[in-house]
């Protein structure tokens, strides 16, 4: 059950949800009198994306510096829905689970699965990030879930088969109503975890699994079919929605009757051709509610009723998963809380989207050049996760930041990998990577591929394509990461054996303190190829 403080925050969002399925009623019953008395089969759906192992409440910037999600919390807000609801709730991730957190990361996901078997999902996709640690590991977690981990697009590339460890669907049931769930993993998967790590696999593309699993699905009776992938999209004011997801979904013949999405962290209430498409941002941020009905002749409908934000201090958390946490928390404590030696002196957000680089990426990729002793740095945006606060960092700080344990090489290359891994990095137009050591003039308007315009040293050398260059990224990026597949091309690769974080820790208390972030211009924009600046 629940208090009245978490009651006043469900209760809205519960006469949303049920206003079809003829009011509020028990758990405990399949259906409403309504719903007995026509036939209707309803079924609420939950769900959630991107977690990255956030299993305690943190705060964002957007949201008004108020704690958010974590599981306990989660907990309640669920709890709360499960105990109101006149229609079965059945809860879903978009993947994506376990990266990202000291308490996740140091126990190679045990606990963040172990939150998840207790708020009781009934099943997730296959996220990019569950490969991170290699597929020994992701198995071992999957078997210690209580629910399937699903990939429906994931095949073995030397047999054409479906991994043998892998599910592409499940039949989930609660209180008599049967919902059929394809699980699917996003295409670019080999290019957002170690590549080497899914060399083995291949990615089909999400309507064509759709199209072969849909139907089986039907065909054995289940009430609802629900898709949850790891694709996503973006919707924007000027341009409308796009992405995997919007494409996938609009290229498909047979279609679920509801989308849950994941892994690009956004806000989606949308639909394509009429079937709902949802997305609840990441880090347990926010929850998606939505409702499906099935009437007595087989017509269904489906909605996305509200995604809500999981404001901590609305409700008293679950305490069972207070002590779960809890208890994980403690065991990773002397490692997370530890103190570095260092004053940061601003606040130095992560900034997504749109930016000529930030001092948080430039204080990164200056720490590792300066690790590896190399002309140039370059650092992916996506490997920086999280903002970094003012003052004194915990290891746990810095960890969340960095949590994917890359390690630094040091490369060798031509003037012309140096020039392709910066169109590379102006691939969509504003960079989407941070750089050291060299300022790249760029038009934002030319056309792919010749976007940059010059590429100098801190020495004044220009960088041409007939010279030989020292540059360090991590081995993520080396190995192809974030499509950086020029760095293949190496005249010398020498792994450093030292890892980002230990780098950034390194240079931030050697610092002169307080450290203060890099400002100076590395990305200039020149529209039209004229001496502009950012």
């Amino acid at each position: 059950m629940f208090n009245q403080k978490t009651r006043s925050a469900i209760v809205p969002i519960i006469a949303l949800s049920l206003a079809a399925c003829g009011g509020r009623g028990s758990q405990g019953s399949n259906t409403s009198p309504q719903a007995a008395a026509t036939g209707l089969v309803c079924a609420t759906v939950l769900s959630t994306n991107d977690t990255h192992g956030q299993l305690v409440p943190r705060t964002f910037r957007r949201m008004g510096e108020r704690e958010v999600g974590g599981s306990a919390v989660l907990g309640a807000y669920f709890g709360a829905i499960r105990d109101t609801s006149s229609c079965p709730v059945f809860l879903f991730s978009g993947g994506d689970i376990m990266q990202g957190t000291p308490v996740s990361n140091l126990l190679e996901g045990v606990s963040t699965i172990a939150a998840f078997n207790e708020l009781d999902y009934d099943a997730a996709a296959l996220g990019n990030h569950e490969f991170d640690w290699g597929i020994i590991i992701l198995r071992q977690r999957m078997e210690q879930a209580d629910f399937p981990i699903l990939g429906a697009n994931v095949y073995e590339r030397a047999t054409g088969e479906h991994p043998e460890w892998l599910s592409p669907t499940a039949v989930v049931e609660r209180q008599g109503v049967r919902i059929g769930v394809v699980g699917l993993a996003t295409r670019s998967t080999p290019t957002s975890t170690r590549p080497w790590n899914v060399s083995e696999l291949e990615f089909r593309p999400v309507s064509e699994a759709l199209n072969e699993y849909v139907p089986q699905l039907r065909a054995q009776g289940v009430h609802f079919v629900v898709a949850t992938m790891h694709a996503g999209g973006f919707c924007r004011s000027d341009e409308g929605c796009g992405g995997e997801a919007f494409d996938e979904v609009g290229a498909a013949a047979e279609l679920p009757d509801y989308v849950v999405t994941g892994h690009t962290h956004s806000h989606l209430e949308q639909s394509v051709r009429g079937v709902p498409i949802i997305q609840s941002r990441s880090s347990t941020a926010a929850f998606g509610v939505g409702r499906m009905t099935r009437t007595a002749g087989g017509e269904i409908s489906a909605h996305i009723v509200d995604i809500v934000d999981a404001y901590a201090d609305q409700v008293t958390p679950d305490p069972d998963l207070v002590e779960i946490v809890g208890n994980y928390v403690a065991q990773v404590a002397d490692i997370s809380e530890r103190l570095i030696a260092a004053e940061i002196a601003d606040d130095l957000p992560r900034v997504s989207g749109g930016q000529a680089g930030y001092p948080l990426g430039r204080l990164i990729a200056d720490a590792q050049r300066g690790s590896a002793g190399t002309q140039i740095a370059i650092m992916n945006n996506g490997g920086i996760r999280t903002d970094l606060a003012a003052g004194q960092p915990t290891f746990g700080d810095l960890f969340s930041i960095q949590p994917f344990g890359n390690v630094l090489v040091r490369l060798t290359v031509s003037g012309s990998v140096v020039l392709a891994a910066l169109e590379h990095a102006l691939e969509d137009g504003d960079p989407d990577a941070h750089i050291s050591g060299i300022v790249a003039r760029y038009d934002p308007a030319a056309g792919q591929g010749s976007r940059v315009l010059s590429a100098v040293l801190t020495d004044g050398q220009e960088v041409v394509t007939s010279g030989s260059y020292t540059v360090v990224v991590n081995d993520f990026m080396a190995g192809g990461g974030s499509g950086f597949t020029m760095f293949e091309d190496a005249e010398e690769l020498k792994v450093t054996g030292t890892a980002d974080l230990d780098a950034l820790i390194a240079w931030i208390e050697a610092a002169e303190q307080p450290v203060v972030g890099p400002s100076d211009p590395r990305w200039v924009a020149a529209p039209g190829g004229s001496n502009g600046s950012d």
